[in-house]
């Protein structure tokens, strides 16, 4: 028989006497805007992005690099049934009701707490300086319900854990341990938000991993 080797995913951990299946729950996720819990959100979706330029030569059947061409870009989108009387823009801490109206960003905080809920287990991700691109509405006639359809453009996104980059607290309450991941300092900075980017560090080119 094939000795398949193991992934030391939570799956199939060495030592377990017992399954070890553990999945993330939508009903493990806090969502804050201005410190206020935002209830009734139905779905919460991310993207990021980033235009990358490929570079090629003459002489060359290949591409020789790519490299970022610009800043990389954070939105979100936010789908919310109106239950309690308050609008989207209401409903996350906001003042008014009409995009229109917006002058001043936000914040928005989200809390995983699928490691558990002290502070050292969470991982809070903030996206920072938030304006809204787009509100939509609604009427769903079968169901008698009516939803709101938020888009949002942020500045940038920082993620911690315990005050540290994520990647550095692996293994919080029995997740899997990566031990061959590949550090940089800079590129942690910029994930935990110290660092708005990392194309501006000296010594770019010469840049490799520690580890």
């Amino acid at each position: 028989m094939a000795d398949y080797p193991s992934t030391s995913t939570i799956f199939d951990k060495a030592g377990a006497t017992h399954g070890t299946t553990r999945t993330g729950l939508s009903t493990q996720i806090i969502v804050y805007v201005n410190g206020e819990p935002v209830g009734a959100i139905q779905s919460f979706q991310e993207t990021q992005q980033r235009n990358n330029k490929r570079i090629a030569e003459v002489g060359t059947d290949g591409w020789i690099e790519i490299v970022p061409q610009s800043p990389a870009q954070v939105s979100l989108t936010v789908s919310r049934i109106v239950f309690d009387g308050l609008s989207l823009p209401e409903s996350f801490a906001r003042g008014y009701k009409n995009i229109h109206a917006q002058r001043i960003p936000f914040d928005i905080v989200v809390v995983d707490k699928f490691a558990g809920g002290d502070d050292a287990s969470k991982i809070v991700t903030v996206y920072h300086n938030c304006w809204f691109s787009n509100l939509s509405k609604s009427y769903t006639v079968n169901d008698y319900t009516i939803t709101e359809q938020a888009n949002i453009d942020c500045e940038y996104v920082s993620s911690q854990r315990a005050g540290q980059a994520v990647a550095e607290t692996q293994g919080v309450g029995g997740g899997r341990l990566n031990e061959g991941k590949q550090r940089d300092l800079t590129e942690q900075a910029a994930d935990r938000g110290d660092r708005r980017g990392v194309l501006d560090f000296a010594g770019l080119i010469e840049a490799t991993y520690t580890e």
